[in-house]
C-alpha cells in the first residue's frame, strides 16, 4: 500500500480548503483533490473519535481490491502523526442523492441494476474476501456512483472480519439506526445475515424512493409501512409514485424485487437469504425482462442502463449458441457481466 507525503496531499487538497470539502460526518471529513499525474482522489481526515474506525478501515480494506466497493490507494500522517485514507473518487454522489435529491427519479431499469451491482459488492465481502467481512453499515449514503454510474459500496469503519469474530473478542452493536438489524441489536449476535437485512432495507428504499424514516407518514418506519403491503400483494403501493409501470414484465420485476426485500427482512434470521441467493435472483430479473425502449431521453443513467442490458441479452444469446459460425453481432464490443457491469458505456 503506497504511502504519500503529507506535503502532496495538502498541496493536492489545496490545504484542506473549505471548496474541497465534499462530505463530513461524527467520523470525520472527506476532501477532493488531485495528486501528481492528474489523478483525482478522496482523502478522509478522521475526527479525533474516528480514529479507531479509520484504523480499522485500513486492515479491512488493505486486504481487499475489488471493483465493487470504494478501494484504498494509500494513506499518509499529518504532522501530529494522524493517519489519513487515500480513497478513489467517486463522482456521481451517493445513492442517497440519486433516490432522493435528484430531479428526475431513476428509471425502474437503474433501479433494478443498482440493486445487483450492491448485492454483488455485498457477497463479495461475505464470500470473496480472503477472510468474509460483514460491513455492519450498509446504507444509501454509503453507496456511491463512480463515472460509469455503477455503484460501488463505501466507509468500512465499522466493518468486522471473520478473523474478528472467531477471535472470541466481544464485538458490540453498531450500525446506523433504521438500517440495524434488531436480531443484531437484541441479541449481540453477528453474522451476514445482519447485513442482509440492511440491504432488504435498501432496496425497500431503492424501489419506493422513501426515506427510512418518515415521520410525516404512518407508520413513519419503511419497514412497518412496506412489508405489510407486499404480503398483501400491494406492490404498486410501495413503489416510487413519480414512475409509472405500465408493462407486465416492469410489474414482474418490481415484485420479485419487493418480495426479495421482504424475505431479507424476515424476523427469523434462518429464513432469510444468503446474499449468493439474492445475487442470482436479481440476476434473473435483469436477465429475463424486457425492459421498454421509450426510457426518456433527458435520463442519461437509463438510457445507459438500457443500453446495457440489450448488450447484456446479445452477449447471453451467444452463449447458447451451438455453431462456431461467428456473426456480425457477435463481433460487437460491450456487453455486462453478471453484476450488471459494463466496461463500456461511460455515463458522464
Amino acid at each position: 500500500m503506497k504511502e504519500y507525503s503529507y506535503r502532496d496531499i495538502e498541496v493536492a487538497t489545496e490545504g484542506f480548503a473549505l471548496e474541497r470539502l465534499i462530505g463530513k460526518g461524527s467520523h470525520g471529513s472527506v476532501y477532493k483533490g488531485k495528486i501528481r499525474g492528474g489523478k483525482v482522489i478522496a482523502v478522509k481526515k478522521p475526527s479525533i473519535q474516528g480514529e479507531s474506525k479509520l484504523e480499522n478501515e485500513i486492515n479491512i480494506l488493505g486486504s481487499i481490491n475489488n471493483s465493487s466497493i470504494v478501494n484504498l490507494i494509500g494513506f499518509s500522517h499529518t504532522p501530529t502523526k494522524i493517519k489519513l485514507l487515500i480513497m478513489e473518487f467517486m463522482p456521481n454522489g451517493s445513492l442517497h442523492d440519486l433516490i432522493h435529491m435528484s430531479p428526475t427519479p431513476p428509471s425502474w431499469t437503474c433501479r433494478v441494476l443498482l440493486s445487483l451491482q450492491i448485492a454483488c459488492a455485498i457477497l463479495s465481502l461475505h464470500e470473496g474476501a480472503p477472510s468474509p467481512v460483514i460491513h455492519r453499515d450498509i446504507k444509501s449514503t454509503n453507496i456511491l456512483l463512480d463515472s460509469k454510474h455503477k455503484a460501488r459500496l463505501s466507509d468500512f469503519g465499522l466493518a468486522v472480519s471473520d478473523d474478528d469474530r472467531q477471535a472470541d473478542r466481544p464485538v458490540m452493536p453498531a450500525g446506523t439506526i433504521g438500517y440495524i438489524d434488531p436480531c443484531y441489536t437484541e441479541s449481540g449476535q453477528l453474522g451476514p445475515e445482519n447485513d442482509v437485512y440492511s440491504f432488504g432495507i435498501l432496496l425497500l428504499e431503492i424501489m419506493s424512493s422513501r426515506k427510512v424514516f418518515d415521520f410525516d407518514s404512518d407508520p413513519s418506519c419503511i419497514v412497518s409501512w412496506a412489508v405489510p403491503l407486499i404480503k398483501l400483494f400491494q406492490y404498486e403501493k410501495v413503489c416510487d409514485k413519480r414512475l409509472p409501470i405500465y408493462s407486465n414484465a416492469e410489474k414482474s420485476a418490481v415484485a420479485q424485487i419487493l418480495n426479495i426485500a421482504a424475505r431479507c427482512l424476515s424476523e427469523n434470521v434462518e429464513s432469510r437469504p444468503l446474499m449468493r441467493e439474492v445475487v442470482k435472483e436479481l440476476q434473473e430479473v435483469v436477465q429475463c425482462t424486457r425492459w421498454p425502449v421509450w426510457l426518456p431521453f433527458g435520463d442519461r443513467i437509463s438510457c445507459s442502463v438500457h443500453r446495457c442490458v440489450r448488450a447484456w441479452k446479445r452477449c447471453v444469446k451467444k452463449r447458447v449458441m451451438t455453431t462456431k459460425i461467428v456473426c456480425k453481432d457477435h463481433l460487437t464490443h460491450g456487453g455486462v457481466d453478471d453484476c450488471g457491469n459494463d466496461g463500456d458505456i461511460q455515463l458522464g
